[in-house]
Parts: structure tokens; sequence; C-alpha cells
């Protein structure tokens, strides 16, 4: 009884102190909120780790070109680090399409559609095999900094998978870009990453949340 209390109690904290952040946050200014990403983290309630996102940071100082395969609730925060430069969003489920675009109306953001399943993923043995959706000029036409991979699905065997946006990821980052893949302890993001890289990952961001990068 008194666990259960315990965790009701934190929980009910947590709440309170998230509420407490998103009505101070969007008064601080942006070079203060940019470290504090795990503060960010907290407060959004993203998954993917806070030291994916510095590293991009880290990166992005003087502003790029960031490409983001899926949208959450860390758009914003990839468009926080990467303020002085473009980002862009792929996103394969229309309603999210939908919320991103009321949260940020500026926001660009592309629907795309794959035809890949989890299922079918691992039988891949050749990179030139894989569909790939089509894409807007403007994305595909860009030699992309930083390209983020944290979609589409991948969490059941008939969601698409991620063997299209890796493939696509490894085409369109431009030299020393890098990639990063969230997911990496998936058994199908380390198969489709070491058919399309070649190669093991060059760091572990997280080992807690692992997350792959891979340096071009």
């Amino acid at each position: 009884m008194l666990e259960r209390l315990y965790r009701r109690c934190r929980s009910i904290a947590a709440r309170v102190s998230r509420s407490l952040l998103l009505s101070v946050l969007p008064h601080t200014p942006a070079s203060f909120r940019c470290r504090m990403i795990p503060v960010l983290r907290f407060a959004l309630g993203f998954q993917i780790s806070a030291k994916a996102v510095a590293t991009v940071r880290d990166r992005l100082m003087t502003g790029g070109r960031l490409l983001i395969f899926g949208i959450g609730l860390d758009s914003s925060t990839w468009e926080l680090v990467n303020r002085r430069g473009r980002t862009v969003f792929l996103e394969d489920v229309p309603g999210w399409v939908d919320i991103s675009r009321k949260e940020a109306p500026g926001r660009e953001v592309h629907l795309v559609e794959y035809s890949t399943t989890v299922e079918t993923s691992m039988g891949f043995s050749d990179v030139s095999d894989i569909p790939l959706p089509s894409l807007p000029d403007k994305v595909a036409s860009t030699r992309w900094d930083v390209v983020v991979v944290d979609g589409p699905a991948g969490w059941g065997p008939d969601t698409p998978g991620r063997v299209a946006s890796v493939t696509l990821a490894h085409r369109l980052v431009g030299r020393g870009g890098v990639v990063l893949v969230d997911d990496y302890e998936r058994e199908i993001e380390r198969h489709i990453c070491d058919l399309v890289f070649g190669r093991p990952a060059d760091k572990m961001l997280d080992t807690r949340r692992p997350i792959a990068l891979f340096q071009c």
C-alpha cells in the first residue's frame, strides 16, 4: 500500500513539475533552453535520448540542414537546437502531420508513404531491393548535415519499420554529415544499418536508450 501511495505521489509531483516548466520555458531565451535539453525532455515528455539531441545541437551551433524522419513531442526541440538553420520533418501518419501543422504553422513537414513492413524487412539482403517513398524535390535534392531516423513506427510486424528511412538517410546525408538511428537495440534497425552502412555504428550515444551515430 505504501509503495502504491509513493508511486502516486511521484506521478502527481511529476505532472505538477511539468506544468510549471511548460508555463515558464516559453518565456526563457532560446540560448538558455538549448542548454537545458534534459529539462525540455522531461517537460515535453519526448522519448528520444537527450544526449542525441545535445549531440545534434553541438553540431549545428551556427545552423545547418537537419532532416528528421518522424514527428512527435520532440519536434519543437529539434527546431530550437537548429533555430539558425533549416529543419524538415518527414511523417507517414496524416493525423500527426495535421497536429504538427496546427502546433506550428510555419513548420516544414511532408507526408510520405512507406510500402514496407517490419515482418518482411528482415528479408532484404540488397539495398537496391528496398522500396523507397517519393520525396519532394526540395528534400531529395538537398544534402543534409544531420539526419535523424526516429520513424516511421517499427514496434510491430505490420508497422512500416525503418528500412526505407535508414536507406534514405544514407543517401541524403552530405559528406561529413551524420546519421542518427534511434531504437538501435531492435534487430531490424541493426540489420538494415549493417546492410546500408556496411559497418557497425561509429558511436553509441546513449546505452540506456540505444541510439547509433554514423559518420558519413
